[in-house]
């Protein structure tokens, strides 16, 4: 990429940084930007790629846009990668865990060896820069982070078990009134399923909670008769008997505006 359209895109991803620290409530963060060493681009020591020019180009560019989002950034000597500059995207969870969460190298060693070639807007040749980037990292530790980071209690659009609709016991009548309610969510995409069973209710709640189901809607007799459902959240105990449609609303709203 040119160098506007490198200061755009890190621009971008910084943007985007700010958007998911927020989605998930994470309040501690910082930009750990890795430059190299100029002693050791040649020689038995060498650790990085020997293009002097382009490491100052290049490590100009990623601390001026730091500067310029107003991010909070700390520079780490000699710990670049050997191909260029890197930032790494460094959280901490609730309970003061750091991770890092994702990363953005400059590489203006690949697109040489493999021979990438543009034509700039003088129509002279020249090789560009290339942009490693991983938003999230891997997967699987960003979801290690968010485990820990909700304890496992996730807000109802992130959790793996969002709504459960119990019945005070198996009466037909009750399954009858629950099933459309489970169809309802599940017909808009909502992680939802039902326990129908003559389980004593106890247990029912019991299991749920331990399950860590995010939103339980529980049925008996009073709650048919009046068109409700009585809603109890994980952690959130009781929450009083509300008109149905109330309560789907509610949930289809807390997902899509992805409610803490």
């Amino acid at each position: 990429c040119t160098p506007e359209q490198f200061a755009a895109e890190f621009n971008a991803v910084n943007e985007m940084y700010l958007k998911y620290f927020k989605i998930f409530g994470i309040e501690k963060y910082v930009m750990r930007f890795s430059t190299h060493d100029p002693s050791r681009l040649t020689g038995d020591n060498a650790k990085f790629v020997n293009e002097p020019e382009l490491w100052k180009q290049t490590e100009d560019l990623v601390r001026k846009v730091l500067i310029d989002s107003k991010i909070p950034y700390v520079e780490v000597p000699n710990e670049a990668a050997f191909y260029g500059p890197k930032i790494d995207v460094q959280v901490w969870s609730v309970i003061g865990r750091e991770f890092t969460l994702a990363t953005n190298q400059v590489d203006f060693a690949v697109p040489a060896k493999f021979g990438l070639k543009y034509r700039d807007r003088d129509n002279s040749e020249k090789t560009p820069l290339c942009i490693h980037r991983a938003p999230l990292g891997t997967h699987e530790r960003f979801i290690g982070f968010l485990i820990e980071h909700y304890a496992g209690n996730f807000p109802l659009w992130l959790a793996p078990d969002q709504v459960r609709v119990i019945t005070l016991n198996d009466d037909a009548a009750l399954i009858n009134y629950a099933q459309p309610i489970v169809n309802e969510l599940r017909a808009n995409m909502v992680r939802a399923d039902a326990d129908f069973s003559a389980t004593p209710f106890k247990a029912k709640i019991a299991n749920a909670e331990q399950l860590r189901v995010h939103t339980m809607l529980v049925i008996g007799g009073r709650d048919m008769e009046a068109g409700a459902v009585s809603v109890r959240l994980h952690h959130g105990g009781q929450q009083g008997a509300k008109p149905k449609t109330e309560v789907i609303a509610e949930i289809l709203a807390g997902i899509k505006e992805r409610r803490p």
